[in-house]
């Protein structure tokens, strides 16, 4: 007997025949399984916020289809972890930090400047999900936090490296900090999508971001790409004698007429 079967387009299949009291099992294979991107879920990886900027990380949300999760922190960013990648415009891979089945953090490329919007897909292996649009602005800034989500205490240094908090206070009028965030528009010397930033020369902003501590304005001394990440930003900013005290002092960042979320720090 020769049994002819039709090409699947769908899930895997089966059945079985009975020839003159002999079960045979006749499987299929079906197309594979495509990773999804939830409409509207892609947003800046600081503030869960859309839309996005060109050379800033961000994040995509849906089911990606994979039961590990893996992140990269080696440079160049790769195009593919656990046989996920990204394709934008339906050709450019997009660099890859993280991926876990439910989300996927990544670069989104710095040629997409001056772009309003762009399509994304994820791909499994060699089986592309549907697209979804994104919409890009050239600022969209927005400060890290501790607890991933955008709020509360930020992701905040001092000089020695401290997480400025409750135990590590800065002082008004003396102490610096590093604030790391990410969607503060273009820069100079650009690194390619996916390279780290260099520390000579340095990537400063091609526009200056402007901020609060405390309730009072802030003047930072660098502002730009912060050295050895990709899609990183840092601002130095001494914290000014006229912040509020507390442990919980609100900070945000404004550039290009756009506004981060805010996020704490705490000032003695």
């Amino acid at each position: 007997m020769t049994l002819a079967v039709a090409a699947n387009t769908g899930a895997a299949r089966s059945a079985l025949f009975s020839v003159a009291g002999s079960a045979v099992l006749a499987t299929q294979e079906g197309v594979g399984a495509a990773p999804s991107i939830l409409a509207g879920g892609v947003v800046n990886a600081a503030s869960f916020t859309a839309p996005v900027a060109p050379g800033s990380i961000a994040s995509a949300f849906g089911d990606f289809l994979v039961t590990a999760q893996a992140g990269y922190t080696g440079a160049p960013l790769p195009g593919g972890l656990l046989g996920i990648s990204l394709q934008i415009n339906a050709g450019m891979p997009a660099p890859l930090f993280f991926v876990s089945g439910g989300q996927v953090n990544f670069q989104v490329p710095w040629e997409l400047s001056g772009q309003t919007q762009t399509i994304l897909a994820g791909t499994l292996d060699s089986t592309a999900g549907a697209a979804q649009t994104v919409g890009l602005a050239q600022f969209a800034p927005a400060i890290f936090s501790t607890n991933g989500q955008g709020t509360g205490q930020g992701a905040i240094l001092d000089s020695s490296y401290n997480l400025v908090d409750s135990t590590h206070p800065a002082s008004a009028g003396s102490t610096y900090i590093s604030i790391y965030c990410t969607g503060l528009g273009p820069v100079t010397n650009q690194p390619l999508t996916g390279a780290p930033a260099l520390s000579d020369p340095l990537s400063w902003t091609t526009t200056v971001p402007t901020m609060t501590i405390g309730g009072a304005p802030a003047s930072p001394s660098f502002y730009g790409l912060a050295p050895g990440y990709a899609g990183l930003y840092q601002v130095n900013v001494q914290v000014p004698a006229g912040s509020a005290k507390g442990n919980e002092v609100p900070l945000a960042i404004m550039i290009g007429g756009a506004a981060s979320n805010t996020v704490t720090l705490a000032v003695q």
